[in-house]
C-alpha cells in the first residue's frame, strides 16, 4: 500500500470494513489528518461494491478480509510496477475484470480443491434476533486459516438478507469470516474463509452484516465440537 508507514497496511482492511470497531474509529481520525492515506482510501473506495457484484446467488464463496487485502496489495504492487518511471502512476478506478482475475489467481494459489476434511462442527441455534433460525457450520483447515462451510434455514430476511460469520477466539477477539446473503426463503449456503487457526477458537456466531465498523445483531451461535 502507498499510505503512510504507520497506517498504510490498515487501509485495505478499513475499506473492506474488516477492522475491529475501535480500529475503524482510529483510522477515521487518522484519515482526517493524513492526506497520503486519505488519497489511497479514496482510490480504493469502490472495491467493496465490485466484490459484492462478484457474488454467486446460489452458493456464495466469500473471501476473508485478509485474503481481500492481499488482492488489494497485489493489485497496487503490479500497477505500480508497470507505471512509467518518469511519473507517479495515476490513481485510476480498479477495473472489475482485473479484480476478478486477481481473486481467481489467489484462490487457486491458497485454497485447495474440494478435498478438505472437516475437523470441527457446530450446530447453530437461534438467538432472540434470529427468529427461530438454525444451521450447521463445518470447519476445515486451509493454508489461509479456516474454511467454514455454512448451511442455514429460517433466517429472518424481512429486514435484509446480508449476514456475517464470526469466529470468536479463546482470547475473546472476534475474527470475521466475511459476509454472505440468504435466499428469499431464508435459507443460505456459503463457504467462507477466516484468518484463524484450528484450536484458536471454539465459538461461531452469525450476525447481521457489519455497517460502518459496527457489528450487527447476533442471529445464531454455536460451539465447535473438535
Amino acid at each position: 500500500m502507498s499510505g503512510c508507514q504507520a497506517h498504510g497496511d490498515l487501509i485495505g482492511p478499513y475499506v473492506l470494513g474488516a477492522l475491529e470497531p475501535d480500529e475503524m474509529e482510529a483510522m477515521r481520525r487518522h484519515l482526517a489528518g493524513c492526506a497520503r492515506c486519505a488519497e489511497e482510501e479514496r482510490s480504493l473506495a469502490g472495491l467493496p461494491a465490485l466484490l459484492d457484484r462478484a457474488r454467486v446467488d446460489d452458493e456464495v464463496m466469500t473471501l476473508s478480509p485478509g485474503l481481500e487485502d492481499e488482492v488489494l496489495d497485489r493489485f497496487v504492487r503490479e500497477r505500480a510496477a508497470t507505471a512509467p518511471r518518469r511519473s507517479r502512476w495515476p490513481r485510476l478506478a480498479i477495473p472489475a475484470i482485473a479484480v476478478a482475475a486477481l481473486i481467481a489467481a489467489i484462490l487457486i494459489a491458497t485454497i485447495p480443491g474440494g478435498a478438505d476434511t472437516a475437523y470441527a462442527r457446530a450446530d447453530l441455534w437461534s438467538l432472540p434476533a434470529g427468529g427461530g433460525a438454525a444451521g450447521v457450520a463445518e470447519a476445515a483447515a486451509v493454508d489461509a486459516g479456516t474454511r467454514v462451510k455454512l448451511s442455514a434455514h429460517d433466517l429472518p430476511v424481512g429486514r435484509g438478507t446480508a449476514y456475517e460469520l464470526w469466529c470468536v477466539r479463546s482470547d475473546g477477539r472476534w475474527i470475521s469470516g466475511g459476509s454472505f446473503h440468504a435466499r428469499k426463503d431464508g435459507t443460505a449456503a456459503a463457504e467462507l474463509n477466516a484468518a484463524v487457526r484450528p484450536g484458536q477458537y471454539h465459538v461461531v456466531v452469525i450476525t447481521r452484516r457489519s455497517t460502518g465498523g459496527v457489528r450487527g445483531p447476533e442471529i445464531m451461535r454455536g460451539k465447535l465440537a473438535y
